[in-house]
């Protein structure tokens, strides 16, 4: 005769008992290989113990390859974007994001505008977060250019990336903290973050300000429908 089974932990908590789990694995037995591949690792590590897969939708014109890295620019959800990004373009560094997020090691660098024009002439793909904060309550906040200035500079493409959180409720205001993100997701189960890589812009002849307007579009776009824009308003 079996004795009575062990109560099941709430969902919750059972994602934050595997995250924890996963945070813990990857400082004790971090995986092996370069530290690229490392930080890669440990990304899809903790966003499989929340229980979030990432959807990558592929641009449906391909990126170009050209003697530069590409300038990635994302909207802004929640700390946890720059993992997603990991997962989505794993050879891209993340300007302005920490060293060290939820146990994984991020490869970052600081936002300036030097140092990112810098490694795109280098080859290397930098992710920025250039979104400002939407004071009227929008989905999506303006794209400052002060970041974009740099694919002018090193004459790099400039690709637009859509982050779109599925099943993760209603508001992530509460994920702008790193342990808020992982509440945040904690709570929703099946969540899917969709990354929909976008068409990429030419840096010839444009602006710092134009490449950031027409990004801007191109993620309301994704965000907002097919009236996105109509929706952002004239700089």
């Amino acid at each position: 005769m079996t004795g009575p089974a062990a109560p099941s932990l709430p969902g919750p908590q059972a994602r934050w008992l595997r995250t924890g789990a996963a945070v813990a694995v990857g400082r004790l037995r971090p995986p092996v290989g370069s530290s690229r591949r490392r930080a890669v690792c440990g990304a899809a590590r903790v966003l499989a113990g929340l229980g979030v897969r990432v959807d990558v939708r592929a641009p449906s014109v391909a990126w170009p390859r050209t003697g530069t890295g590409l300038l990635l620019v994302a909207n802004s959800v929640s700390a946890l974007d720059p993992l997603v990004l990991l997962t989505a373009v794993p050879g891209a560094t993340v300007a302005g994001a920490a060293g060290r997020i939820a146990g994984v090691p991020v490869p970052a660098v600081p936002a300036v505008t030097g140092r990112l024009a810098a490694l795109l002439q280098r080859g290397t793909s930098v992710a920025v977060g250039p979104e400002e904060p939407a004071a009227d309550g929008s989905p999506l906040g303006r794209f400052s250019p002060a970041l974009l200035a740099a694919a002018v500079d090193a004459g790099a493409p400039v690709c637009p990336v859509a982050l779109r959180y599925r099943g993760a409720g209603a508001s992530p205001a509460a994920a702008g903290s790193t342990v808020g993100a992982l509440r945040w997701l904690a709570r929703a189960p099946g969540a899917v973050v969709e990354v929909h890589l976008l068409p990429a812009l030419s840096p010839a002849g444009a602006t710092a300000a134009e490449l950031a307007t027409l990004a801007e579009y191109a993620v309301a776009a994704v965000l907002e429908g097919p009236a996105a824009a109509a929706l952002v308003r004239p700089r």
